[in-house]
């Protein structure tokens, strides 16, 4: 389903015609249709990715993407896991908790890994800033940024959902896709255009991420970790996103929209009657994926422990 069909199905379950500056806006509308559906995928578990970490000599800490909620595979006994590739054999390091391994202190690098954690990342990223190469008018919601001096793939690392202003039309608002090292698309709210204009001048604000710390720093570099988990969907900010979910699953997730829409606004029944529809998908969801892991673990062998 499309940004503005979800639009849409949000503002029927406020019993509203259009968004308005006065109560509905379109940018809170899409951002509590972001929160819900990274909620519903929170709880369900129902989306997952990866992402390819390469290894850095001396380096213990890698950084995870902003969409990263959890870890996604377990081994028998129950435990995650990720892969670990030196070039020519695997492994499969175990998680452990950040406590044992700031306690055990090692500080000796290794070529391979036995455990690793997950914990919040310390150190907070630097404000990334420039100014538009090109126009980038707007086009049903999104915009398209250039900057030729910038690196958004490596050295000015730039994911979905980062906070973008753009400092010269006074507009707020997300990045939705990086497409290449220069270029980056963008939705915009509450300026005088909502676009780019050559020599404009933005601030990202990188989003807040996971770290995955390795029991000891890498002796190595270029081993690669791969890293299976439970990631958000896909930012949908302008009429051109979509969600790859179910219809019924999106209305359900335009209902916990519309229920956290009414919060911050003292709405507490409507609110608890809106978000009804919403937790009982989730129910739902989680109840169809536990019987299908149930059904596929039926008469499965495993040859070798893991």
């Amino acid at each position: 389903m499309d940004g503005k069909k979800l639009l849409k199905e949000f503002l029927d379950c406020l019993d509203e015609d259009e968004h308005t500056d006065t109560y509905a806006e379109k940018r809170r509308g899409y951002e509590c249709l972001d929160q819900a559906a990274s909620i519903f995928c929170r709880e369900t578990r129902i989306l997952h990715t990866e992402v390819d970490i390469t290894t850095v000599e001396n380096e213990q800490e890698y950084d995870l993407p902003p969409d990263f909620i959890d870890l996604y595979m377990k081994n028998r006994q129950g435990r995650f896991f990720t892969k670990f590739y030196n070039g020519s054999n695997y492994s499969w390091p175990l998680r452990t908790t950040y406590e044992k391994i700031f306690k055990t202190n090692i500080t000796d690098s290794k070529d391979i890994p036995s455990r690793f954690c997950i914990t919040d990342k310390l150190i907070k990223e630097d404000l990334i800033q420039g100014a538009a190469d090109a126009d980038g008018p707007d086009s049903q919601g999104q915009c398209i940024l250039q900057d030729d001096t910038m690196l958004f793939t490596t050295t000015n690392k730039v994911y979905p959902r980062d906070v973008i202003h753009n400092e010269t039309d006074k507009s707020d608002g997300y990045v939705l896709s990086v497409t290449d090292a220069i270029h980056l698309v963008a939705a915009l709210f509450d300026g005088t255009d909502d676009d780019w204009t050559i020599a404009d001048t933005f601030t990202i604000q990188p989003a807040a991420e996971k770290q995955l710390v390795l029991d000891q720093p890498s002796k190595t570099a270029g081993y690669v970790i791969t890293v299976p988990y439970i990631c958000m969907p896909s930012p949908v900010f302008s009429y051109y996103g979509f969600w790859r979910f179910p219809p019924q699953v999106c209305k359900a997730i335009a209902a916990g929209a519309a229920s956290i829409f009414k919060i911050p606004k003292r709405e507490f029944k409507e609110s608890d009657e809106i978000g009804g529809l919403f937790a009982a998908e989730i129910t739902r969801v989680r109840r169809e994926i536990a019987q299908a892991r149930l059904q596929g673990l039926q008469g499965t062998h495993y040859r070798e422990r893991y």
